[in-house]
């Protein structure tokens, strides 16, 4: 018989295995007395949790990271979704390519696991890039070693600061901070948010799965090439700029 809850430490965090079978009012007392038992051995520490083994609802998320922090000393400062891009990778076994189907298998689970907290406890830091169907919900500050890529995304109550390509969906300011902002070398999303201003790109607008046409689009003010770029709320619209002295110097206002 299948354990209900597998607790196992990396030094990316926590990864929490989950048996899909059973039901989840018994997962939350099991996972309660396994964290209880393990608490002094995982110490107090700000880490991460990857979940496998069954998808869980925003709800259920949510209540087992509640389940941890009243039954450890850890603090969960971001949960890591990898259940619906492992079952993409693995749908696509049966593929005519299927060697090279199993390398990008073998590269994605290294690249979900390759996270690095910074324990000040003013960000976290993701090593790589984030493929469709995964996903980063963080309290923190967030920066991402990488891309993000079309299907995925990134939630913080701070900002975001992406040393890569955006071309998912970024939510900054997820907590009502208005003064968050997302910082990206290629700034080019399908969606970003910043607290309770949206902004959809023009490509975006065209295509039927969006049905946010009122909203206002991202407006680019005074962009240069080769610069980061960065998209942060004025005047209640979100627009981009370049992200450079000038815009950090109104920051620092």
């Amino acid at each position: 018989m299948n354990q209900a809850v597998t607790i196992k430490g990396t030094k990316s965090g926590i990864i929490l295995v989950l048996d899909k079978e059973t039901p989840f009012e018994d997962i939350k007392v099991e996972a309660a007395k396994r964290f209880e038992e393990a608490s002094g051995f995982l110490g107090h520490n700000a880490m991460g949790l990857i979940v496998r083994g069954r998808r869980l609802s925003e709800q259920e998320e949510n209540e087992i990271v509640n389940i941890i922090t009243e039954h450890s000393q850890l603090r969960i400062v971001c949960v890591i979704d990898e259940e619906s891009e492992a079952k993409r990778l693995f749908e696509s076994v049966n593929s005519p390519d299927k060697e090279s189907v199993e390398e990008n298998v073998s590269a994605d689970s290294e690249t979900v696991e390759q996270i690095v907290h910074d324990y000040s406890n003013n960000a976290l830091i993701y090593n790589g890039n984030l493929r469709s169907g995964q996903d980063i919900s963080c309290e923190q500050n967030v920066v991402i070693l990488g891309d993000v890529k079309p299907g995925a995304s990134v939630v913080s109550y701070g900002s975001i600061f992406i040393l890569g390509e955006l071309r998912g969906n970024a939510f900054a300011g997820a907590g009502g901070d208005k003064n968050a902002f997302v910082m990206a070398l290629d700034l080019n999303p399908l969606q970003v948010r910043i607290a309770d201003s949206i902004a959809i790109s023009p490509d975006a607008e065209k295509s039927t799965k969006f049905r946010l046409r009122k909203k206002k689009l991202l407006a680019n003010a005074d962009s240069k090439s080769n610069e980061p770029e960065v998209a942060y709320i004025e005047n209640g619209h979100i627009v981009k700029t370049s992200y450079g002295p000038a815009f950090l110097r109104q920051l620092n206002k």
